[in-house]
């Protein structure tokens, strides 16, 4: 049966002799990287042990953790595993969601995976509507960043919810939960304006005093919603949360499900 945290080290180990895994502290070199080498017919995972200084002595510090699980996205995803063997390219990798480029954010994808399976956390996230505290709690318990938790429990949730990274006042990415996008609230683009009580809680987190952690605003102001005006004017409550150490602040929204669908007697 598996239980929660998933330990991607052992999935490595469980691909022996064709993946052998290493870690070291790269220092800013890459957080992971994957090669494969012909002589051998063997792929080596690096990734960088630089953030395990701040977990107890044979711990893993989460973001090392989601770097050797986005490198398993590289080497189990077939496409990416090809482009390997047939170039012997490999490339660096950094952080988790900071890349917009398709084989970046698809291994991001299968490292949220893998290490919260729909089967461990999706029956947690639909119990109700979640906050960051909610966040916080399950990122404990799968050892995961609350970054990529909260992506993982919006891509679960039944509810209308969405997550924004915001970088430099601007929206950097988003994903939007299927029940969102079913009630006509789409996301924005990569770069888009922030509505103004927005811009007030970024500058509170780049002076470093995020303590008004809470907001409400209409769907329109975070969303494309085109010409639905019942989706355009549904309320919409934020949930705010600093992660100092990807300069990013995250925003959980959520909406009330009666606010966006219609009642079958309606």
């Amino acid at each position: 049966m598996t239980t929660a945290p998933i330990d991607p080290l052992a999935v490595a180990a469980s691909e022996k002799p064709l993946l052998s895994a290493v870690g070291a502290d790269f220092r800013d070199r890459f957080d992971g990287q994957l090669e494969y080498h012909w002589s051998k017919n063997r792929f080596l995972l690096f990734y960088n042990t630089k953030y395990d200084v701040y977990v107890p002595a044979g711990e893993h510090h989460p973001r090392t953790r989601f770097s050797v699980a986005h490198e398993l996205g590289h080497y189990f995803i077939e496409a990416h595993r090809a482009f390997l063997r047939r170039t012997g390219k490999s490339h660096p990798s950094r952080g988790e969601f900071l890349s917009d480029r398709t084989i970046e954010t698809e291994a991001d994808a299968f490292a949220a995976g893998l290490l919260m399976p729909a089967s461990l956390l999706g029956p947690i996230v639909n119990e109700g509507e979640m906050s960051f505290a909610d966040i916080e709690r399950w990122a404990g318990e799968f050892k995961t960043s609350v970054t990529s938790t909260a992506r993982r429990a919006v891509e679960l949730s039944d509810f209308p919810c969405a997550l924004i990274g915001v970088r430099e006042g601007r929206v950097a990415y988003s994903f939007h939960s299927q029940a969102m996008i079913e009630g006509g609230c789409y996301p924005r683009p990569r770069g888009s304006d922030l509505p103004p009580d927005a811009q007030s809680k970024v500058q509170a987190f780049v002076g470093g005093n995020l303590w008004d952690d809470k907001g409400q605003a209409f769907a329109r102001d975070w969303c494309q919603t085109y010409d639905n005006d019942r989706a355009a004017e549904a309320p919409v409550y934020e949930y705010y949360c600093g992660v100092p150490s990807m300069q990013t602040l995250l925003v959980l929204l959520t909406v009330p499900e009666e606010e966006i669908f219609l009642d079958e007697d309606d």
